[in-house]
This record gives C-alpha cells, structure tokens and sequence, in this order.
C-alpha cells in the first residue's frame, strides 16, 4: 500500500500538538525543514523540532532537508530518533559524504530533487540511497500547485530500479493521487491536504481505496 507521509508545516502552527493527534492514526510525521535560503520560507528550527518530538510516542519521523547545508542538521535529527533523511541533489557537492554519514547514523538515506532536476542526475546513486524524493511542486507562493512532469520521472526511476522508495511531495490532492500511485510511487507527502480535512482519517481512508 502506498504510504502516507503528513507534512507538519502545513499543520496549524499555534497548536501543534493537537493536529498531530488529528493525524495520528498515520503513525507518521514528515518535517520539512527550510532555512530561507535554500528555498524562501522558514519552517522548524532544532528547538521546535525537539518540543514536538518530546510528545510523540510509537511515531515514525523523517526529515526533508530544504537547506544550504544539510550536514549541520543530521546528528540531531539522529539523536533525536529519526528514521529517515533526506538532503537536496541540487545542495550536495558531496553525496556520498551525505549518504555514508546518515547511514552511519542509523538512518535510511534520500535524495530530494526538485521539478527542475533531472531524474537521470542520480542513476548512478539509486543503488546507495535508500528513497527518492521527488519534489512536484515548487514553494511560488501561488499554493505549489502540482507539476505534471513528475509522472515521468516517477515511472523512469521505476523503471531503472524496482525496490527503491519513491515518495511525491507537493501538491498531493485527490485529483492527481491515483495518477502518482500508478506510475510507481511508493509514498506521497500530505501537507494541507490532510491537516485541513475535516475528517483526516476518513480523507486517507477514501484516498487510498480503504472506506
């Protein structure tokens, strides 16, 4: 089955924990953490991050690096119990570096690329790294409305490599869900698809075939 990956930034910020037990069904969080230069917004700085992570219990975390440089962030995602991590193509001199480090953190390794990045960059990584995350929508402002093109890259990484995870981010909706799904992907990132439901559960449930 696909998986559901929540996206905490498009939570309600000024009760936080009250929307991940909104979502909490999932057993999933997805952090993207941005640092404004990377890419224009600010998400969580480590002290927001700590705070949540302080009231999980028997929760699954990964995180999406949207920064300059990912290394300074990997140590405390670790310590603090992360799964998973994912660093920009589009950032990393050094990918292995990245890689090789997280996986001696104790975590799965990904890559992130965004719209504009060509999936053939990473073919000779695919087999190293533990997911792909495939960006499908750009931060422009104008609700990151979701990037047809992705379809195509899903099905090429697919085609290349038939166990890696590949994970879609932005602009999930109920339109264009299946069509990700069919292509090959292995999970989508919900952001304020699922926090602004009335019903989180029951929107997942109908989504993915389960009502």
């Amino acid at each position: 089955m696909i998986k559901i990956l929540p996206s905490l930034a498009s939570a309600n910020q000024l009760r936080l924990e009250e929307e991940i037990q909104r979502i909490s069904f999932t057993r999933h969080l997805h952090f993207d953490v941005e640092d404004g230069n990377f890419v224009p917004n600010i998400t969580f700085g480590m002290k927001t991050i700590k705070s949540v992570c302080s009231v999980l219990n028997d929760v699954c975390c990964d995180a999406h690096l949207m920064v300059v440089n990912p290394m300074e962030y990997i140590e405390e995602l670790a310590d603090l119990g992360f799964s998973a991590v994912a660093f920009h193509w589009e950032a990393a001199a050094y990918p292995m570096r990245l890689i090789n480090y997280i996986h001696g953190l104790g975590m799965k390794a990904g890559i992130a690329l965004n719209p504009r990045t060509s999936a053939s960059e990473i073919m000779d990584y695919l087999e190293r790294a533990d997911y792909v995350l495939l960006m499908s929508s750009e931060p422009d402002g104008e609700g990151e409305v979701f990037q047809e093109k992705v379809l195509d890259k899903i099905a090429l990484l697919r085609k290349v490599n038939s166990l890696i995870d590949i994970i879609v981010d932005g602009g999930i909706t109920e339109n264009n869900f299946q069509k990700v799904a069919q292509r090959g992907a292995s999970g989508t990132v919900l952001g304020r698809a699922i926090f602004h439901a009335d019903d989180p559960e029951h929107f997942v449930k109908r989504l993915t075939g389960k009502e």
